[in-house]
């Protein structure tokens, strides 16, 4: 429990600073931190430096849930909550430090590898909520009990879930990159997301996490020395 709670420090701290990198590049570029889009065009070199950065904020995700988790297992589930406790403290600092986004509705840019993703601000909040739910949860439960790991149909399940929901994020871009190239995307205002597709990938993964916490608590159950019947608690 002690590292759970210093990985969701560090986790929420980085969502302060992913907080105040936004509203810096805002006012850099809109002079207004409220405002996204029509989207404009960074200097190459900036993009760059951003995407970078980008990059740099998954690593140091990665790093700090290697020092947290013992074994691969764990490691894994730490990455998973720490990416999800980030992004979601990243929107609470933005609407508390700007007042943005004004709602749940309103798009956003959500990454920019490998292409740029956007939709409305609710759908990473809804995965990244049932992200950190079910890693942390995995996370005590491992500890109880070492042998509950996520069997193969499930993580074939969980990665369609994420594969289409990404999808439905860059499918626009891919589009406007399609027919119109890079320049298609300057003063690029998204009007529609494809909500059928988001929910079936966003259903996959509540299906693989689903099938998993229900397959932990029975492990869980069975390890218990009071279900058992033949190794009772002690009493001291």
């Amino acid at each position: 429990m002690k590292r759970l709670m210093t990985v969701t420090i560090y986790s929420i701290a980085m969502g302060y600073v992913e907080a105040a990198v936004v509203i810096y590049l805002r006012e850099m570029l809109f002079a207004n931190p409220r405002q996204l889009f029509p989207l404009r065009a960074l200097d190459p070199q900036l993009a760059m430096v951003e995407i970078v950065r980008e990059a740099m904020t998954i690593i140091m995700l990665a790093m700090v849930a290697i020092l947290a988790g013992k074994k691969k297992f764990d490691r894994s589930m730490y990455f998973i909550y720490a990416f999800a406790v980030w992004d979601i403290f990243y929107y609470v600092f933005l609407r508390a430090a700007v007042g943005w986004p004004p709602s749940f509705t309103t798009f956003d840019v959500l990454f920019l590898i490998p292409v740029m993703w956007v939709g409305p601000v609710i759908a990473p909040l809804m995965i990244a909520a049932l992200l950190a739910f079910a890693s942390a949860s995995l996370i005590v439960l491992h500890g109880r009990v070492p042998d509950i790991s996520i069997r193969g149909v499930d993580i074939v399940i969980f990665v369609v879930g994420c594969v289409l929901a990404l999808y439905s994020f860059t499918a626009g871009v891919f589009h406007i990159l399609n027919v119109s190239g890079p320049k298609g995307l300057e003063s690029y205002t998204p009007k529609t997301y494809d909500w059928m597709l988001f929910f079936i990938g966003y259903l996959s993964i509540c299906a693989a996490v689903f099938r998993t916490l229900t397959d932990s608590f029975h492990k869980l159950r069975s390890a218990s020395p009071n279900t058992t019947g033949d190794r009772p608690y002690k009493v001291n």
